[in-house]
C-alpha cells in the first residue's frame, strides 16, 4: 500500500477517505465524554509496536500497542489468511484463475496493471500480494471469495474477531485509506501469529522477495528479511494517515519472535526500529507480564486461546461493530490477561517444529546491523511532476517506471499531496547514484525531474 490518497470518485465518502475527518470527530468526542485523552487514527500517524514470543505469547516489549491507527497494506496479511483458509477447505486452488473485475483493475498503484477481464492464477496473486503488495490483485481476491468486496470486509471482521483481534475493523481488501478501517499493534501481532499458527504451509510465501509475471520481474518492500539474520517475513505497508507499518517474523536458535512497528516516518526508519526491537527481543526472556490473547478459529472465550481447529470447522459469524463501538473499545483499557502459561498460544505454534519454513535470507549478525542501516543508501527518490488531480500524478509516476524500469522497476510510487491543490508524483527507495542516473535518463526524454531525499517530514530536494 504505497500511495497517501485514493483517487477523487465524485462522492462524500471519497471526500471522507481522504480528510479522516469522520473518525477524527468520533474519537475526540467519544474521548472527551470518557474524560479520556486518545489521539484520533486521523491525526498525525500513531507510533506504536509490540514484540511477541510467538510459542509462549508472552508480550516482550510494548509501546501505544492498543491505540487506534489504520493498518495500509497489513490489510493484505488478513486477505491472505482468508485465502489461505480458502485454499485448506478446498473451495480454490492454487492454480485456479483470478478473474479482474473493471472495479478490482481500476484501483490505483502499487498495482499490476491488469485490464478488467485478465486473470491470474492463484498462486501468482499470493506472490503479488506479498511481494508486489498489489491493490489490484487484493481487490480481485476479495471479490472472488466473497462475491463483493464489501461483502469481503465483513468476512474479514467476522475473521478477526474470531482471532482475537477486537478493535480491528476491516473496510477493504487492500489497505487503500478508509478512516473507517482502524487496527492496533497488538492485534496486528494476533494476526501474524494466527499465519504462523494456522497456515504454516503457506507461510513460505512471506520469505519471497520477487517473483515474475508476464515476463517482468517485481522486487519486494521488506528489506528487514536482507538486514537480520533469522528474518523471513511478514508484511509492510504504507499510506499518508498511518506512516510506515511493518510486521515481522525472525527465528533464532529454535525461538520465534514477532514483531510490529506502526507510525514510522520514513521505511528505513521504520526498517532500523524493527531491527532494534528484535535484536532486544532476542536477548530477552524476560517480558512485560503481558500475555497476547491470540484465539484459535472457532474458539470461544478467552479460556480455550489456542487449539488447532480443522480447515473446515467454521468460524462464528460475529456481528460487525459499529463505528461508535470501535472507537468506544478503543478507549477501555486492555485488561491484564488472567491466562495460565498452558493455554498460551505455544500449544498450536509448537506444531511448527514438523513445518520447514522457508529459509532466511543470509544477512549480518546483529552486532552489524546498527552500522548497516545507519549506511543505508535507499533512502533516494524523483519527483516527475507536480499536478492538480490525483490521476494524472499517478499515471506520471508510473509513465516514469515504465520508461526508465532498470533503475525503477523496484521502486515504490508515493503520490504526495502537498496541500490541497497540488499532488506531487515521486518514487522512492533508489540509491542517490541510481535516483540521479534516473533523472538523468528521464530529461533525457524530456521529462522534468527532482532527486529528493526521503527521510524526513519534507522531502528535500538535492543540489
Amino acid at each position: 500500500m504505497l500511495l497517501p490518497h485514493l483517487p477523487a470518485r465524485g462522492s462524500i465518502l471519497s471526500l471522507l477517505r481522504r480528510t479522516g475527518a469522520t473518525l477524527a470527530l468520533m474519537t475526540l468526542v467519544g474521548a472527551t465524554a470518557l474524560g479520556m485523552s486518545v489521539q484520533p487514527a486521523s491525526a498525525k500517524p500513531v507510533a506504536a509496536s509490540i514484540v511477541v514470543d510467538a510459542v509462549t505469547g508472552e508480550v516482550l516489549s510494548r509501546s501505544n500497542a492498543d491505540t487506534i491507527t489504520h493498518p495500509a497494506s497489513l490489510t493484505k496479511m488478513m486477505t491472505l489468511y482468508m485465502l489461505f483458509d480458502a485454499l485448506d477447505q478446498g473451495t480454490i486452488k492454487l492454480n485456479d484463475r483470478i478473474k479482474f473485475s473493471a472495479n478490482a483493475a481500476g484501483e490505483p498503484a502499487t498495482n499490476m496493471n491488469v485490464k478488467a477481464g485478465d486473470q491470474m492464477s492463484v498462486e501468482t496473486a499470493i506472490l503479488a500480494m506479498v511481494v508486489r503488495s498489489a491493490n489490484d490483485v487484493s481487490t480481485a481476491v476479495g471479490e472472488r471469495l466473497g462475491g463483493t468486496e464489501t461483502a469481503f470486509a465483513k468476512m474479514m471482521t467476522a475473521k478477526a474477531r474470531a482471532l482475537g483481534m477486537n478493535k480491528t475493523v476491516f473496510r477493504n481488501a487492500n489497505g487503500l485509506p478508509n478512516p473507517n478501517q482502524v487496527t492496533t499493534a497488538r492485534d496486528m501481532a494476533t494476526l501474524g501469529i494466527a499465519l504462523l499458527r494456522d497456515h504454516p504451509k503457506y507461510y513460505g510465501y512471506f520469505s519471497r522477495n520477487s517473483f515474475v509475471y508476464r515476463g517482468n520481474t517485481y522486487g519486494g518492500h521488506n528489506r528487514v528479511m536482507k538486514k537480520f539474520a533469522g528474518a523471513d517475513g511478514i508484511k509492510t505497508g504504507y499510506i499518508r494517515a498511518s506512516g510506515f507499518n511493518l510486521v515481522s517474523s525472525a527465528e533464532r536458535n529454535g525461538r520465534r519472535l514477532v514483531g510490529v512497528v506502526l507510525g514510522g516516518t520514513s521505511a528505513p526508519i521504520r526498517d532500523k526500529q524493527m531491527v532494534a526491537l528484535l535484536i532486544s527481543g532476542f536477548k530477552t526472556n524476560m517480558g512485560t507480564g503481558d500475555v497476547l490473547m491470540a484465539k484459535a478459529p472457532g474458539s470461544a472465550g478467552p479460556a480455550q486461546l489456542v487449539p488447532v481447529v480443522a480447515a473446515n470447522d467454521a468460524a462464528p459469524v460475529a456481528a460487525e461493530p459499529t463505528m461508535d463501538e470501535v472507537v468506544a473499545n478503543a478507549l477501555v483499557p486492555t485488561p491484564k490477561p488472567t491466562t495460565r502459561p498452558e493455554d498460551s498460544i505455544g500449544t498450536a505454534i509448537a506444531t511448527m517444529a514438523s513445518v520447514s519454513l522457508a529459509p532466511a535470507v543470509s544477512s549480518p549478525d546483529s552486532q552489524s546491523v546498527a552500522t548497516v542501516w545507519s549506511s543505508d543508501k535507499n533512502q533516494f527518490g524523483i519527483q516527475v511532476g507536480a499536478y492538480s488531480k490525483f490521476k494524472p500524478a499517478q499515471k506520471a509516476a508510473e509513465r516514469a517506471t515504465k520508461a526508465v524500469p532498470t533503475l525503477l522497476s523496484d521502486a515504490r510510487i508515493v503520490i504526495d499531496q502537498g496541500n490541497n491543490t497540488i499532488y506531487r508524483a515521486r518514487v522512492f527507495g533508489l540509491t542517490k547514484a541510481d535516483a540521479e542516473a534516473a533523472c538523468k535518463k528521464l530529461k533525457a526524454k524530456q521529462t522534468d525531474c527532482l532527486v529528493l531525499k526521503a527521510d524526513s517530514s519534507v522531502a528535500q530536494t538535492l543540489q
